[in-house]
């Protein structure tokens, strides 16, 4: 790997590599100056470590954009605003909110609804179980109510909520019980990051259509969602979806139905060589030391969505130097890192790899000839390419 300029600075002053919070929150906004619970916002950042707000602003054309300015003036370090040059809906604002924090690199992406009909403290119980449940890749949450529970809906939200949960399971394949609760989490993996591609079709219900772009077109394999009885949930005035909005994204939701397999298809046979054409490569020699793996979190740009470590030059080394950046890599994981290294077609190390367990830990992929390239094998298998 290449020593620079940045690194050297970096040891000079020992400044630490930045890091994105844990949790990023997307919040979207279209005229919401009249509805918009700002000081809830802000004071929950406030008193919440390792969270950012993302407010993400809809071509508004009222006085939101100004109330977003003074809550990024009163919290400038957890709190950032994105503006849409003209209005392109509340599912491309969510899309470009998630990407935008997914490309920062933070572990969780959730968003919420700006009229805080869900409270905002529910994140961090979706977050406690994503920290609980590593399998689980997305938590939502679900208005069933029971007892104890606060959840106030009219009659006819709740009509029109079974019938959008009816449509969702019809689409997703998955049992859930509300899909329209309007407070959602992601865990910031390469699935999500191809689900958030295209611009969403299903209008007012787009994340039904997001959770059919991440689920598995094995149905063995669809079980990375938890749905989360939120504890409180109340009916908030001056909603803008419309009863013409309702039909037209039921329409649109028998469109996703009729091409479901399609669509997973679609998204699962993108391979990560594709998803990856942002992430920083990194280069090792022929020879990979202690010292260099030292040095990783140094050379490391956490603003990437992901790191390559390129390992095909490697000819020489200490076997226990595997083990070494195993631990390195476990603990760039833990800092919200996608890491996948490139492996040279070389027995010795090869069999090291495997041995020290690094590829029971981090995704690997051996390639045959030249080093540049990288095959589609996750599963380590030798690749031609």
């Amino acid at each position: 790997m290449l020593a620079t300029a940045t690194k050297k600075m970096m040891q000079a002053n020992q400044i630490q590599p930045w890091r994105p919070e844990k949790i990023a929150v997307i919040i979207p906004c279209y005229n919401e100056a009249q509805r918009l619970a700002l000081d809830a916002f802000v004071e929950f950042a406030r008193q919440t470590d390792d969270l950012r707000l993302i407010f993400v602003d809809d071509g508004s054309k009222d006085q939101t954009i100004s109330l977003l300015c003074g809550a990024i003036a009163a919290l400038p370090d957890k709190i950032d605003a994105l503006v849409m040059k003209q209005n392109g809906g509340k599912a491309e604002a969510v899309r470009q909110g998630l990407k935008f924090a997914a490309k920062r690199g933070h572990e969780y992406i959730a968003f919420l609804d700006a009229d805080l009909a869900t409270p905002i403290d529910a994140v961090l119980d979706f977050a406690s179980v994503a920290d609980r449940m590593p399998e689980i890749d997305v938590v939502f949450g679900s208005r069933k109510g029971g007892l104890g529970h606060r959840v106030y809906r009219e009659l006819h939200r709740k009509i029109i909520s079974r019938v959008c949960a009816t449509l969702g399971r019809l689409a997703t394949g998955l049992p859930i019980s509300d899909t329209q609760c309007g407070a959602k989490l992601f865990r910031n993996t390469p699935a999500f990051w191809r689900a958030l591609e295209n611009p969403f079709t299903a209008g007012w219900l787009f994340d039904v259509e997001l959770f059919l772009r991440i689920s598995d077109p094995d149905k063995k394999k669809r079980n990375k969602f938890f749905e989360f009885p939120v504890i409180e949930w109340t009916e908030i005035a001056g909603s803008k979806i419309k009863t013409s909005d309702v039909v037209k994204s039921g329409f649109k939701m028998l469109g996703l139905i009729a091409n479901q397999w399609k669509i997973r298809e679609h998204y699962s046979r993108r391979r990560d060589d594709h998803a990856i054409k942002d992430y920083q490569t990194l280069r090792a020699g022929k020879h990979l030391s202690f010292a260099l793996i030292d040095d990783l979190p140094a050379f490391v740009d956490f603003l990437a969505p992901g790191v390559i470590l390129d390992l095909c030059a490697v000819e020489t080394f200490d076997p226990s130097v595997f083990t070494a950046l195993a631990g390195a890599c476990d603990r760039l994981k833990l800092e919200g890192v996608h890491i996948k290294i490139r492996l040279p077609e070389h027995e010795t190390v090869l069999q090291a790899a495997k041995n020290t367990g690094l590829i029971a830990t981090v995704d690997c992929t051996n390639v045959k000839g030249a080093p540049g390239k990288v095959g589609e094998n996750a599963l380590f298998d030798a690749v031609e390419v």
